[in-house]
């Protein structure tokens, strides 16, 4: 599966972001505990995923001012185009709440304390407008299936996709569109019979939040919606992402462990092994030989790379909040994972165990572009959402919605690194084809060191405190070299005799 792309830079719902530091400095995450506790919509069940949806976005301001009532938010009425540039703008957008319009619609009332929304809209290049001679934009009119998927698609610049087969596009200008949102997750078909996706159908207005959710990333993908609503899975709890070179077998054997976890649901107490889920990798299962740490240096062992699937998860249960789940650092730091918070995976004997110690289940969710992997939580903590990345040594965490009182909510830091350990002498191999003066560093020597993990799970104001210590061990060099050099047996390399120059002098002449 590939991940839609980043959300668009200001993205109002990043309302704190973290930053730790690279290996060798004091790293620490620090997140607010302040909630602020959504409008109650009397119209909305308060069980469910749509009701989590609009209680999140609502949280984050996106809805004020386009309730249909007092108290109300009638989920499904039709929506508004002015109600979906509303949305959409402060969704994207990242400046301040535009001022009324400068009347580029005919039909826009500059009244309206939305006018500005419109107006922004087009400005954006998300809409036109409905009409051209005069210009308008039918604020009122309902918003359909297909202008939907093109209003995400431009909003949120989705990539272009493939023809999925609909059997009623036939005609209809939106008909890309409509493929790079179902491509993305965003939204599904109307209907199996035929494959249809209804295109001048209705937009209900709990519909497009369920649309926006998921192009936040706060909602699981469309192909999840029957699961997350059969096991009230309401939202994103946590994500992860960590990034690597592109085009390397290793990604390929990442991508197929990747699709293999993916639509897991782990139950309330229940527990998830990687190992177990997934099994042996093998070549008969598509898995390539790839990279590996064996014993003291990097070697292709079948399916090799899929321990970042192992540290990004775990960095996704670390962050959320979940206790009890067990993953074994890897024996020699690498610095493509966040140190003292990663995992590795070998099989049978090393795994990746996820137990999910909430009320509700959890949804595992992996996305992957070619230059990263992302594992995605979904569940229910109170409504809040976090996500966060380690890329160039640097570790990031940002809070999507802050959630309610019975959250929980994760400060963590580990410390510099301390108890440094000299590597082993050297070793070198014998190479007779290099010439005296050559060396090939299979390995370079590096340091083994230790750092301390500080963890606390703050649940209805209770701290639950966590510490422990991950030790990375020294890498000795691994050279090969001429076996003469290596006994210190080779003959002694002659100096040239400089010739005599015509004019009688031998050499560099003194000053």
């Amino acid at each position: 599966m590939r991940r839609p792309p980043a959300l668009a830079a200001g993205l109002v719902l990043a309302l704190a972001t973290i930053a730790l530091q690279p290996v060798g400095a004091e790293v620490a995450a620090v997140l607010p505990t302040d909630t602020e506790e959504g409008r109650p919509f009397a119209d909305v069940p308060p069980d469910g995923t749509d009701a989590a949806m609009i209680d999140a976005l609502d949280s984050l301001g996106m809805l004020e001012g386009t309730e249909c009532g007092t108290g109300r938010f009638c989920p499904d009425e039709s929506i508004g185009r002015w109600v979906m540039a509303v949305w959409l703008v402060r969704a994207v957008d990242h400046l301040d709440e535009p001022g009324p319009g400068p009347g580029r619609f005919t039909d826009v009332d500059g009244e309206a304390w939305w006018s500005g929304y419109p107006e922004r809209l087009a400005e954006l290049g998300i809409s036109q407008g409905c009409g051209l001679n005069p210009p308008r934009f039918c604020p009122s009119g309902p918003v359909t299936r297909g202008e939907m998927a093109t209003f995400l698609t431009r909003a949120f610049g989705l990539e272009p996709a493939e023809r999925l087969g609909f059997t009623d596009l036939a005609g209809t200008v939106h008909a890309p569109n409509i493929h790079s949102a179902v491509a993305a997750g965003l939204v599904t078909a109307c209907s199996d019979d035929g494959l249809r996706f209804c295109p001048n159908g209705p937009v209900t207005r709990v519909e497009m939040v369920n649309f926006l959710a998921r192009a936040l990333e706060l909602a699981p993908p469309a192909i999840y919606e029957q699961v997350a609503e059969e096991h009230g899975i309401r939202h994103l709890i946590s994500g992860y992402t960590i990034h690597h070179d592109c085009c390397e077998p290793r990604v390929a054997n990442l991508e197929l462990f990747s699709d293999t976890v993916t639509g897991a649901v782990v139950q309330p107490g229940g527990r998830l092994s990687l190992n177990r889920l997934v099994g042996r990798r093998t070549v008969d299962k598509g898995y390539l030989p790839a990279d590996t740490w064996v014993v003291d240096r990097v070697s292709d062992t079948v399916g090799g790379g899929i321990s970042q699937y192992a540290a990004t998860m775990y960095n996704a249960i670390f962050w959320g909040g979940f206790i009890g789940s067990y993953a074994r650092p890897h024996s020699v730091y690498i610095p493509r994972y966040p140190p003292g918070i990663e995992g590795t995976l070998d099989y049978p004997s090393i795994d990746l165990s996820f137990r999910n110690d909430t009320e509700s289940p959890v949804l595992v969710v992996s996305d992957y572009t070619d230059t990263s992997l992302t594992v995605k939580l979904y569940g229910d903590n109170d409504g809040r959402a976090v996500i966060g990345e380690w890329k160039d040594g640097w570790h990031t965490l940002d809070v999507l919605t802050q959630g309610g009182p019975d959250a929980r909510v994760v400060t963590g830091q580990v410390s510099r690194p301390y108890r440094y350990v000299d590597p082993p002498s050297t070793r070198y191999i014998s190479n007779p084809d290099l010439g005296t003066g050559e060396s090939i560093v299979i390995e370079p020597a590096r340091k083994g060191w230790t750092v301390r993990v500080d963890r606390t799970v703050t649940v209805n104001g209770r701290d639950r405190d966590q510490s422990w210590w991950v030790s990375y061990r020294p890498v000795r060099a691994i050279i090969e070299a001429h076996p003469c050099v290596i006994r210190n047996t080779c003959p002694p390399v002659e100096q040239p005799v400089e010739e005599e120059e015509e004019d009688g002098e031998v050499g560099p002449q003194p000053f």
